[in-house]
């Protein structure tokens, strides 16, 4: 089964020019990824993004935006020029007010094969992003099904608590009845998945490339998964 311990959709990338001498045009970035989380996200409406004023065109440079949900609140997007002419990439981690739900495959996905010491594609669902909201729930597809035992996991059973946290649950049948009967949830839950900070802590470190791993969930989607620079979760 293919790898996918570092799981991200395939960066948005935004080719500007600079607004005036050395300098990005940042309110063109920020337009720019409002527009492309909106298109890609369940159902959502950005209040706006804020990126700094006073970046200077550099490859590898990295700075933060912000984006602003009402009334989830407000979330952090990891910016990083990929050369020195205005292309960007962005990432969204996972936080308080904003679900990157490539990263909640690739969580699922590393726990179960902790737990089971078998490994799957997990697929939440053809949109990238959603509002963390609490008491909200949801279901992420197994592709091909684990086997544990006698019983087939098809899905797991993702529930976000009163404080934003993760909480997701095998759903689990009979391996022999796993084609004629609809799953019931199992018993145990499997361990919470805290959202991670909404302010990373550090810059990005440079990093060599990474193979990257292609699969297509049920829904259709093609997701590839290369590391990203930006990311610290």
């Amino acid at each position: 089964m293919p790898s996918l311990s570092r799981a991200l959709l395939l960066l948005p990338v935004v080719s500007l020019l600079a607004a005036c001498g050395n300098q990005l045009d940042t309110a063109e970035i920020e337009s720019a990824i409002k527009a492309d989380i909106e298109r890609q996200g369940r159902r959502l409406t950005l209040q706006e993004v804020r990126c700094p004023t006073d970046v200077t065109r550099q490859t590898n440079g990295y700075f933060r935006c912000v984006g602003e949900l009402k009334p989830e609140g407000t979330f952090t997007i990891n910016v990083v020029q990929i050369d020195s002419n205005g292309t960007v990439e962005w990432d969204i981690p996972n936080s308080q007010a904003m679900l990157n739900l490539v990263k909640v495959e690739n969580q699922i996905q590393e726990g179960l094969a902790r737990a089971l010491s078998k490994r799957a594609p997990i697929d939440c669902g053809s949109e990238a992003y959603r509002a963390n909201q609490p008491g909200d729930r949801f279901e992420c597809q197994i592709v091909g099904g684990i086997a544990a035992g006698s019983e087939q996991i098809e899905k797991v059973l993702v529930r976000i608590d009163a404080d934003g946290n993760l909480n997701w649950q095998e759903v689990r049948q009979s391996a022999q009845l796993a084609a004629a009967s609809p799953a019931q949830p199992a018993p145990a839950q499997a361990p919470a998945v805290a959202p991670a900070p909404a302010e990373p802590a550090a810059a990005p470190q440079q990093t060599s490339a990474v193979p990257t791993s292609t699969v297509t969930g049920p829904t259709g989607r093609t997701v590839n998964r290369p590391y990203v620079r930006g990311d610290a979760d």
